[in-house]
């Protein structure tokens, strides 16, 4: 099966743009479903095709970034901008897509393209001055606002609007999800189940719309912004969740990583974020994965390794989706109970793998 994508702008007229003077806040999402390519032979495509119609522009921050050019205008992808929808069933479970700082929206294709061959519909949520650079559908290219480029780690007043807005950039696809559906079909389809993956900064959004708010049915958090979350007193979270870590979890191990004023509400964000379940949840890390290894980034680097790695944590988090959004009884618990993946590794409140002394 081939992915097909669209991309649309959602217009939020009730909010101003935190960083653009008068203008109305825009959401940019890209819509992936399933279809199908009549001809096998053209089945893959240019990773930079993610980038029409501005691929110009975006290679260019690209080079300046240091990213390795010549592979990813070699890397192949399943995805066909505005293909025709392959929907054969009246509804489908979708899942909101909320990516890390700076990450422009489709740089999780290695995870998306699983996700919609396993029956999902995907919807990847940018932020626009925020991402690297932004693409809108009919040609314009914004850049990343220069404030946001030279924000301070420990500026919590500045991330914390950064996380309000991606809160209610959220909150504005998931009201509007009849617009979504729309751009698919003008058949009748409904979303059967909401999800929502959210990739560092995006993951504390993503806890926190979840916390709130009781149509999102499962979830997973990957290398998530543990020092940006805040909980009420006595909130308990009843949605399942995934919470997937880089390899570095520990207070020992993190505090070369990260600097003092980071370290101590980041460990205390997790260990709080562990009491809060009362439905079922998976704290596990990846063995030798580091916080960007679950974008695109790493491989459009062409960094060593890296695919093997994509393909457990696309296989984990889609497994567990697969559990709580599709009905597929038990399938994520024995995956992670099996113990034959060695990259997997269950872990404790402390961050400490569980069952090692």
């Amino acid at each position: 099966m081939s992915v097909g994508r669209i991309t649309h702008v959602l217009h939020d007229n009730s909010r101003n743009d935190l960083f653009s003077i008068n203008d109305k806040r825009s959401i940019i999402v890209s819509i992936f479903y399933p279809t199908e390519v009549e001809n096998t032979e053209l089945n893959e495509t240019s990773y930079l095709e993610l980038f029409d119609p501005c691929q110009e522009k975006a290679t260019t921050i690209l080079e300046e970034m240091n990213f390795d050019i010549h592979f990813i205008r070699e890397t192949k992808t399943k995805v066909h901008n505005n293909a025709k929808p392959n929907l054969h069933l009246n509804s489908y479970p979708i899942i909101l897509y909320v990516p890390a700082f700076g990450v422009v929206r489709d740089m999780y294709i290695y995870h998306i393209q699983q996700l919609v061959d396993n029956g999902f519909i995907v919807v990847s949520i940018g932020s626009t001055y925020e991402s690297m650079f932004s693409i809108f559908p009919e040609g314009l290219f914004v850049r990343q606002s220069e404030d946001i480029s030279k924000i301070n780690s420990t500026d919590f007043q500045f991330w914390r609007e950064l996380l309000d807005t991606r809160v209610e950039d959220i909150y504005y696809v998931l009201n509007h999800l009849e617009e979504i559906q729309s751009q698919l079909t003008h058949e009748p389809i409904i979303f059967s189940s909401i999800g929502i993956v959210g990739h560092s900064l995006g993951g504390a959004a993503a806890i926190e719309v979840a916390a709130r708010d009781s149509r999102i049915e499962a979830g997973v958090l990957l290398d998530p912004s543990f020092h940006l979350m805040e909980f009420e007193e006595n909130i308990k979270l009843n949605t399942p969740f995934l919470i997937m870590r880089q390899e570095k979890c520990t207070y020992e191990e993190l505090r070369n990583e990260l600097s003092e004023g980071i370290i101590t509400p980041y460990i205390n964000g997790y260990q709080r974020l562990f009491t809060l379940f009362s439905k079922y949840n998976s704290f596990i890390k990846v063995r030798e994965a580091h916080h960007m290894t679950f974008s695109d980034i790493p491989m459009l680097f062409n960094e060593e390794q890296i695919s093997n790695k994509h393909k457990i944590i696309s296989i984990y988090a889609t497994c567990f989706l697969c559990e709580f959004m599709k009905a597929e009884t038990l399938s994520y618990q024995r995956l992670l109970g099996n113990k034959k993946n060695v990259e997997i590794v269950e872990v404790d409140i402390e961050g400490k793998p569980i069952g090692e002394i």
